[in-house]
This record gives structure tokens, C-alpha cells and sequence, in this order.
């Protein structure tokens, strides 16, 4: 008797279940505006199938096969829409967009006594996002980035006596180039580095970043597990230790800026801690101590994983084609050295080879999500409702053979106006995402452009370079795309 009772409501409950997910899975489908976007059906009624994209380091690829059989909106999950109409750009990112960043971003906010700091990655807040973009603006102006430029020579300098001594045999250069991105970061930034190029990963910082890189786009996809996880304490404590991970840098920051506060002065080169000290120094309520620690810290957190991704796709696909590691030193022989970043910025065939090797690998791998407004809004001839999470994916972007021709091949010449018509050009220009778009693009673009304009050519004057074990370049995406396994042979000229 007991047994059939318990078998009965065994039963009962079993199918309480079955109905239950049975009508959330309709749920999730048949949303409202959204069960017409083409996509898997797979994709419209669970977040499972982005997660294990995103868990495997593949999403970028599958994004772009997704949009070349669907067109372009693609629904990628039950409130997830992919985007690679440049029509639709200006209304999702443009500067007088009403769609904010959506949930992903939680993910890495980080929390201090008085709340939210206030990083522009981050914020939702416009006014707040405004104000932090314009009290650091002149910091990351060209005569700001002038004077900067002067800290970057010593570690120039140092990489190249580095890769001397190991001349005549393979050398690994993605994890050099990373390691001249973190000292050159931190010596516009602070006016000091920490020898990374000849000691490495001093300050163990490499294995805090690609963790949270990592939980960022696998978790990412599933916000609501945040609070579950590392926005606990306690779990970000077993991950990180009882530095918390952002935290000890973060100390770093506050610790340079309480250095540079008791030696501030207006003569000699400024680096970028300096000038935003003079801003606060001539205006007190512009900047604050803590919106100065963030944009600090922000330079050497995102700034020397993206200049490093940016310099091994320059190096990778220079040495994968003759014909424009010809060019390229031809046109580098009419510099003089040590190379400045305004001579180097003159050269056309240079700017073109890094334009396109950033089309080719942008750093992010990603769309970047946004929330459509609660009244709504029509994209891509669909009426979405408020609340929907749509993005642009730069790897997408980037491959759309309607914008790049012929997309998937390494091609510079596509940048050059001899080549390619002002209109056409003008379209690319719009489509370009490795920066980002509108009020949102990367602040700090100019100080890792200047990267790599001096580090490029300085290598490529010194040294022969030839690109071997070329089966072992390769990447996973993780938000941030960065490369391993970039083996070089260099030898010096003189």
C-alpha cells in the first residue's frame, strides 16, 4: 500500500517536471519578438550550447558560421541576439544610444568601501561613463602621448638586447611581446616598470588576468551564476587567495599614485599618473583619487593583454607574407633610430599592415552585449522587446564579405585610398571593432598604437626575422584572444 502510494506520487511528480520544462523551454522560444530571429533551435530555448562554445574557446568561429547560414541577426541563445548589420551600428553603439551594457558586465565590477569603482568598462551610468572619459581625456592626447613616449624607449631598448642574446635559435616571441606590452604600460603609466622583459611574470599578475578572462566568457554567458560564484567573497578568496585578485593590483595603483603625489612636478616628461595628478592639482572636483586609481589600474589590466594580441597578429602575418615583409622593410629603411612614434605614424604601408592584421585578430573575441531599451527597438527589420541582449562580435564584423572582400585573406592593401575607393574605405573604417565603437571606444587605443608602431619597426631593422614551427601559432578564445606559440628566428643585421 505504501509503496503504490509513494510510486503514485513518484509518478505525479515526474510529470509535474516534464510539464514544467516542457513550458519553460516554450517560454524561452516563443518569446515575444524574438521566436522569428533566425538561429538553431537548439540556441532558442537554452544558454547550454553558448555556454560549452564559449567553455571550448571557439565561439568566435562558430559565431561566424552561424551568420553565414542565418544572415545577420542570429539568435545565439533564448535572450542573446548576434548582430552583423553595420546599419545597425550607430543605433547600438553610437554616441546617443539608448542601449545599455547588459548583465556581462557585472562580471567584472569590483567593489570597494564606497561601492562601485568606477571603471569605464563597466558602468551603465552615462553621466558618470562621461565624466570618467573626459577628466583623463588630455592623459591620452597626442602631446600627452608624445611625452609618454620617452618611457617606452629604455624597455624598447631592453627587448631587442634580450632577443640578442638569443640569437640563431627558435625563439617564442608571444610571451616576450607580452612581457614588453606590461613593462611598456607600466612605464607610461607610473614612469617605472617591473623588468617583466628579463624577469617575467614578477609581479604574478598573468594568472589573476586570464582567470577572470576566462570566467568573464564562459560565465559571462550565464550572468545569473555570478552571484553564485566569485561575486561571493568566500569563492573569490579560494580562486584568488586573500588578495581577492583585482585587489593587490589595485594596492599597486593606490601606492604609485601616493608615490607621484610627493614628487608631482610639471618638468620633464609626464606620464599618464602625472598628468592626471596635474588635472586634480588644477581642479579638484574634476577627478577624484579613486577615479584616478581606476583609470591606472585600467591601463595595465586591459592595455598590455590587447597591445600583446595586437603585436603577434602584426608579427605573425608580416612573417607569414614575403611580399609584404619586403615592403614593409623597405619602407621602415627611411627611419631613423631609435624609431619615434611620429615618424613611424607617417608611414602609410605600415599603417595599412597593422589595420589589417587587426581586422584579422581583433583582441576582444566576443560581442560586445547590450540591452535594448525598455520601449523596444526594430533591428535588422524584427521589433525587439525592451530587455533583449544584442551585441556586434568584432571577429563577425570583421569577416563580413559584403565590407572586406575577399575577408579571410591578409590583404593591407584593402586600407591604402590607391587601392581602394573613399566610400569603400569610409564603410570599412565604420565596421572596424577592435577598438570598439562610439562613447565606448577604448580609451587607451593611442598609447598601444604607439606600441607598436616603434616596436615593429625597431625589431624589423635589427633583425632577420623568419617565422618557423608555424603549427604551433594558435589561440582560444576567452574573451580576450590571445595567441601562443608565435616561433621566431631572428637574426641581428649588425
Amino acid at each position: 500500500m505504501i509503496q503504490d502510494t509513494l510510486d503514485f506520487f513518484t509518478s505525479q511528480w515526474a510529470y509535474v517536471l516534464l510539464a514544467g520544462l516542457a513550458a519553460r523551454v516554450l517560454y524561452n522560444y516563443f518569446q515575444r519578438g524574438l521566436w522569428k530571429v533566425p538561429g538553431p533551435f537548439i540556441r532558442g530555448i537554452t544558454s547550454i550550447p553558448r555556454v560549452l562554445s564559449a567553455y571550448h574557446g571557439n565561439s568566435h568561429n562558430d559565431d561566424i558560421s552561424l551568420h553565414r547560414k542565418y544572415g545577420k541577426l542570429v539568435r545565439l541563445g533564448p535572450n542573446l541576439l548576434s548582430i552583423s548589420d553595420p546599419a545597425e551600428i550607430n543605433q547600438i553603439y553610437g554616441i546617443g544610444t539608448k542601449f545599455i551594457k547588459s548583465r556581462f558586465y557585472e562580471l567584472s565590477s569590483a567593489y570597494d568601501d564606497e561601492g562601485l569603482v568606477p571603471d569605464t568598462f563597466v558602468l551603465t551610468d552615462k553621466a558618470l561613463h562621461t565624466r570618467m572619459k573626459k577628466n583623463a581625456a588630455n592623459a591620452y592626447s597626442t602631446n600627452g602621448l608624445i611625452q609618454m613616449e620617452s618611457w617606452i624607449e629604455p624597455v624598447t631598448e631592453r627587448l631587442v638586447r634580450k632577443l640578442r642574446r638569443q640569437a640563431g635559435q627558435p625563439v617564442d616571441i608571444a610571451s616576450l611581446l607580452k612581457d614588453y606590452a606590461m613593462d611598456a604600460v607600466f612605464a607610461v603609466t607610473f614612469g617605472r616598470d617591473f623588468n617583466y622583459v628579463e624577469e617575467g611574470d614578477v609581479l604574478k599578475m598573468y594568472g589573476v588576468l586570464e582567470t577572470v578572462s576566462d570566467y568573464m566568457a564562459v560565465i559571462g554567458q550565464v550572468p545569473w551564476m555570478h552571484k553564485f560564484l566569485l561575486a561571493r567573497p568566500l569563492v573569490a578568496r579560494l580562486v584568488f587567495g586573500e588578495g581577492g585578485g583585482d585587489k593587490e593590483m589595485f594596492q599597486l595603483a593606490i601606492s604609485e599614485i601616493e608615490a607621484a603625489k610627493k614628487k608631482q612636478s610639471e618638468d620633464g616628461p609626464l606620464t599618464f599618473l602625472q598628468r592626471l595628478l596635474l588635472n586634480q592639482a588644477k581642479n579638484p572636483a574634476s577627478i577624484n583619487d579613486r577615479e584616478i586609481m581606476t583609470h591606472a589600474f585600467g591601463n595595465i589590466a586591459a592595455g598590455s593583454d590587447t597591445t600583446a594580441i595586437a603585436l603577434r597578429s602584426v608579427f605573425f602575418h608580416v612573417l607569414k607574407h614575403p611580399h609584404v615583409y619586403e615592403k614593409l622593410s623597405e619602407e621602415f629603411s627611411t627611419l631613423a633610430t631609435p624609431v619615434s612614434f611620429t615618424d613611424a605614424n607617417k608611414l602609410p604601408y605600415f599603417g595599412a599592415v597593422i589595420q589589417e592584421s587587426l581586422r584579422m585578430h581583433p583582441s576582444v573575441g566576443m560581442m560586445l552585449a547590450r540591452l535594448v531599451p525598455a520601449e523596444g527597438a526594430e533591428i535588422c527589420g524584427h521589433k525587439l522587446p525592451g530587455g533583449t541582449e544584442v551585441g556586434i562580435n568584432p571577429w563577425v564584423l570583421h569577416r563580413d564579405p559584403e565590407v572586406f572582400t575577399d575577408p579571410d585573406s591578409f590583404r593591407p592593401e584593402r586600407w591604402l585610398p590607391t587601392e581602394t575607393n573613399e566610400e569603400h574605405l569610409r564603410a570599412m573604417n565604420r565596421c572596424f571593432f577592435t577598438f570598439g565603437h562610439g562613447a565606448h571606444t577604448c580609451s587607451g587605443r593611442w598609447i598601444s598604437l604607439m606600441e607598436i608602431k616603434k616596436i615593429v619597426p625597431t625589431l624589423l631593422i635589427n633583425f632577420d626575422m623568419k617565422l618557423v614551427k608555424e603549427s604551433e601559432y594558435g589561440f582560444k578564445n576567452r574573451w580576450f584572444t590571445p595567441q601562443h606559440g608565435l616561433w621566431v628566428e631572428m637574426t641581428p643585421k649588425v
